[in-house]
């Protein structure tokens, strides 16, 4: 989905007015939509935590939506809705005003120049309807005076549009931002969201279509695209009813040593449960396997007594590797030197590759292994292992560099698609406009999640798509799986992680 600055937007909003749907039409869509999302926001959240809702409504149409969302809210929601608006109602105009007069009686309405802290209770939770894209430059009274009290409030927070304080077009600020929790954004999403200070404010993203025509969004330039589940419902269609084992394709997943013998397992049963038929985790023979789903296929590998594996081990993983429809090299494998030798061999075999974890790491410091490889690869770095592999290529200039560029500068050197891990993933490749993830949370920061990532990759290439389609549509699973979890931010663990993807999957498609 392209990313937009607020002028693009304003534009298309004019043009689809202009082809004859009004601009009441669009904010009720825009607002309703925001509802739902609010919803579905609350659903989340433990019931004392959900008291009241509290919508700040400024002068412009960001207000405006905050008004529509109220209306619907109050109908579909028993939970107290009240408003604090920035202007009186004879200051208004147009759809705004249209909106803030059809709000029902039994919602509170209070114009106020000034927020206090006694004006949030426990249990609220904040609708930010002030600004959206119409901050420029340094703020004014009251809005700067109502977003440091917001901030300071401790309460859940959802932005329309935009967090109100923060630039749409570059993500930068000038003052006080609102630091939401979720971020409902209308139409299209705002390039500020993805750069700049941007992904440290808007928390959770959502967009909500509000039915700007195709050929008119076609027109707009847009240098960045960012993934939300309207990119990947199309890769996640029907099956064919005669499937079998070896029709949903073939996963090698090669790790694990006597220091991690867990995350090649991990990352195979992500597989498995992203839709893969068929995967097998190759492990050094004296490691002892974790439980194992006994749907998973597990090959030991002679190993010597080592613990890790070595270049004597290929000719047993050649055979595998032949037999699968994509390899995910590098979890849990180990940092030695004897695993070079073996990597390099790996690969050389025309197979698509994910390399995760210490393949990475070996690959940084033996860059030949993926500058001279010719066959479809995917690269994972976390923002650690990516300086690593910026300094053994010779660039570690860049290692200064935004993580766009870094995405980018790898994925051209290496001719491979590149996976940027971390808040906003990154996909990257050669000749491809740049993808930014929309979904994740705090939840994924914790060991192994990485594992887990891998092994969805490689289970949708083994199931057809490209490294890139491929990896666009894992990383928007594996953020909206973290999102999920019933332990909230701080209890999930990677374990956790592979049982939500069936379910998050069914949410984007009826046919998952």
């Amino acid at each position: 989905m392209k990313t937009v600055t607020s002028a693009q937007m304003h534009e298309l909003d004019r043009l689809t007015i202009e082809s004859g749907i009004s601009g009441k039409t669009l904010m009720e869509r825009a607002g309703t939509a925001a509802g739902l999302h609010i919803l579905d926001f609350i659903s989340s959240l433990h019931p004392s935590h959900a008291r009241r809702i509290i919508m700040l409504a400024g002068k412009g149409n960001n207000g405006g939506d905050a008004y529509v969302a109220a209306r619907f809210l109050s109908v579909k929601t028993s939970i107290p809705i009240k408003i604090f608006s920035a202007c009186r109602r004879d200051e208004l105009s147009g759809d705004a005003k249209l909106n803030a007069d059809r709000l029902p009686s039994d919602i509170p309405c209070e114009i106020r120049s000034e927020l206090a802290a006694g004006d949030f209770l426990d249990g609220d939770i904040i609708v930010d309807g002030l600004l959206g894209t119409g901050t420029k430059g340094a703020l004014r009274q009251p809005y700067k005076q109502w977003i440091e009290t917001v901030n300071a409030s401790a309460k859940p927070v959802i932005s329309l549009d935009i967090p109100s304080g923060l630039n749409g077009d570059d993500g930068s600020i000038s003052g006080p931002a609102i630091r939401a929790d979720l971020t409902v954004t209308i139409g299209l999403p705002k390039r500020g969201l993805f750069t700049g200070r941007g992904p440290d404010f808007c928390g959770r993203l959502r967009c909500v279509d509000i039915g700007i025509s195709s050929p008119l969004i076609e027109k707009i330039p847009s240098d960045i695209n960012a993934i939300f589940e309207s990119d990947v419902k199309k890769f996640l269609g029907r099956l064919d009813m005669n499937s079998h084992k070896g029709s949903r394709g073939h996963v090698l997943v090669i790790g694990g040593s006597i220091k991690y013998r867990g995350a090649p397992f991990l990352s195979a049963e992500a597989a498995l449960r992203s839709g893969a038929g068929l995967v097998t985790v190759s492990v050094p023979e004296s490691v002892q396997s974790p439980l194992l789903m006994r749907s998973l296929i597990e090959r030991k590998i002679s190993d010597n007594g080592s613990g890790f594996f070595s270049a004597d081990a290929f000719p047993e993983l050649s055979s595998l590797i032949t037999a699968a429809d994509s390899v995910v090299v590098g979890p849990g494998i180990g940092d030695e030197t004897s695993i070079k030798k073996l990597l390099t061999l790996i690969s050389e075999i025309e197979k698509p590759i994910v390399f995760d974890a210490d393949a990475l790491n070996i690959i940084s410091r033996n860059p030949e292994i993926i500058t001279k490889r010719m066959y479809p690869s995917v690269l994972t770095p976390h923002p650690g292992e990516m300086k690593r592999l910026l300094k053994g290529m010779d660039l570690e200039k860049m290692s200064d560099s935004d993580r766009l560029a870094q995405a980018s500068i790898l994925a051209e050197k290496t001719h491979s698609t590149v996976v940027l891990k971390g808040h906003r993933t990154i996909v990257a490749a050669r000749g491809r406009k740049i993808f930014i993830n929309s979904s994740g949370s705090p939840a994924l920061s914790t060991a192994g999640s990485g594992d887990v990532l891998s092994g969805i990759i490689g289970s949708f290439i083994a199931q057809g798509l490209s490294t890139f389609e491929a990896s666009i549509c894992a990383v928007f699973i594996h953020g909206l799986a973290g999102e999920n979890g019933k332990y909230g931010n701080r209890g999930l663990t990677a374990d956790d992680l592979p049982g939500l993807i069936p379910e998050t999957m069914r949410m984007i498609s009826p046919f998952a």
